[in-house]
């Protein structure tokens, strides 16, 4: 008998990979659904023509539910002399591993959930839509609900949850400090 989660998201089994931002891309997330399981695609680190290209591949080698992730925070405002700082900090290991810190891009290199991404994910409507770090703003969440898509966010104290609970999502992802591959969901009663 399926659980309520697997019901919620339309799937076989009670699988749900983890996204793992800048080591996997549309392969891994189209074979899990396939599976049975909900494949899932981190894009924080991907650009809107890289989202775009991996969400086509997906709909051509899957018709199963899969999910798309995104970061939710709010980005440090760029400080040069910070990131000289950090740069002149590593020096020494980039040495040590004969490593190029010119080749090293600088910022974040993970952007937070906002209109464009929406709007490029208006065009694909994907089945679930996950969050780490918060939620996007009311109108942004209000859209990913006009799709029909699933919202799953994650919360890594009880206060988080509930914050998450209040604000409607569909299940929560309970996630640890270590931050691993494991997860516990809970299926708030709305």
């Amino acid at each position: 008998m399926p659980t309520r989660l697997q019901a919620l998201l339309g799937i076989s089994h009670p699988v749900i990979q983890a996204p793992m931002a800048g080591v996997q891309g549309s392969r891994l997330a189209v074979a899990v659904s396939n599976a049975g399981g909900l494949g899932s695609l981190p894009c924080a680190m991907l650009g809107l023509d890289a989202i775009r290209a991996e969400l086509d591949t997906i709909r051509a080698q899957t018709d199963r539910p899969y999910n798309v992730n995104f970061f939710c925070h709010v980005p440090a405002p760029a400080d040069a002399a910070r990131e000289q700082r950090w740069r002149a900090a590593l020096a020494p290991l980039y040495r040590e591993f004969d490593l190029d810190p010119d080749k090293v891009p600088g910022g974040a290199g993970r952007a937070p959930f906002d209109d464009a991404i929406a709007d490029l994910l208006d065009e694909f409507r994907p089945p679930v839509v996950s969050f780490h770090f918060g939620l996007p703003a009311a109108a942004l969440l209000d859209r990913v609900r006009g799709w029909g898509s699933r919202i799953l966010s994650s919360a890594t104290t009880l206060e988080e949850a509930l914050w998450l609970q209040d604000r409607g999502v569909d299940a929560i992802i309970a996630q640890g400090v270590e931050a691993g591959a494991t997860a516990a969901f809970s299926c708030p009663t709305t």
